[in-house]
């Protein structure tokens, strides 16, 4: 009887995990996915792989270091390490939840850092199919959300979001008219995206070969920006990733970013 009442037990939690589920809208799945890590700070190596029309590629290796400033607010810097024609080059995030986030760019030619303005946020960074706005964690109040039907990809049961902007602003500067990501059901990782121009054509699409557990905290650690309409690719592949290492936050700021180093 004991054996019965815990099988019945368990079938209800199911029913009603299953039920919460379907209930939730894009906006909620969204949010979720956006806050779902657990870690303080992280550093890790990068590389960048750059792939033309004909095939070509340039490799790039960056040094990366991110951290929490609050549950809302995080900091990212990039360093670029090789090859010679970019060390020294540093890309800069200071998240800000109710403002522009600010983005800088240290140029080690012209020994002096330079502000991304908003209208520059989906401009190339470093000559890669990632964007400026790509690179960092979107904003969730920048964009109006619709669940779709739930769909498998690579064979993972995912949400399906259709993410549109909030205003004509944001898909002036951000320079998408729409985006459509697949999250995962189990980790609440985004393991594809489709990114559309303003006249709602596909333009780019990002796959996230591998996933990784570091540490208790799920990372993609294999991303793969197709764009469609110039027939280039990024991959970026991130190895090395270290989580609670105590950056100080000296890290994140414009007189560390001129350093170069």
């Amino acid at each position: 009887m004991r054996t019965k009442i815990k099988q019945v037990a368990l079938i209800m939690l199911l029913m009603v995990s299953f039920t919460q589920a379907q209930q939730l809208t894009g906006r909620q799945i969204m949010k979720k996915a956006l806050n779902k890590s657990s870690w303080q700070d992280m550093v890790g190596q990068v590389k960048l792989i750059l792939t033309n029309e004909r095939g070509q590629q340039r490799i790039r290796k960056i040094k990366m270091y991110s951290r929490k400033r609050n549950a809302n607010e995080s900091d990212m810097l990039m360093r670029f390490v090789a090859p010679a024609d970019v060390k020294g080059t540093g890309f800069l995030i200071i998240e800000h939840q109710n403002s522009d986030d600010e983005r800088y760019l240290y140029l080690p030619a012209l020994r002096r850092v330079k502000r991304i303005a908003s209208s520059g946020k989906g401009g190339n960074f470093m000559s890669s199919d990632f964007t400026y706005y790509d690179i960092g964690k979107p904003k969730l109040d920048d964009w109006k959300y619709k669940r779709l039907p739930d769909e498998k990809i690579d064979g993972y049961d995912c949400y399906k979001i259709e993410c549109l902007p909030a205003s004509g602003q944001i898909a002036k500067d951000t320079g998408y008219g729409k985006i459509i990501r697949w999250i995962r059901k189990d980790i609440w990782v985004t393991i594809r995206s489709e990114y559309y121009d303003r006249a709602k054509r596909l333009w780019k699409v990002l796959t996230v070969p591998r996933v990784e557990n570091i540490s208790g905290v799920w990372f993609q650690t294999d991303m793969i920006m197709k764009d469609l309409q110039n027939k280039h690719q990024s991959e970026m592949i991130f190895s090395d990733i270290k989580v609670n290492q105590n950056i100080p936050a000296k890290f994140f700021s414009q007189r560390y970013l001129q350093r170069g180093h």
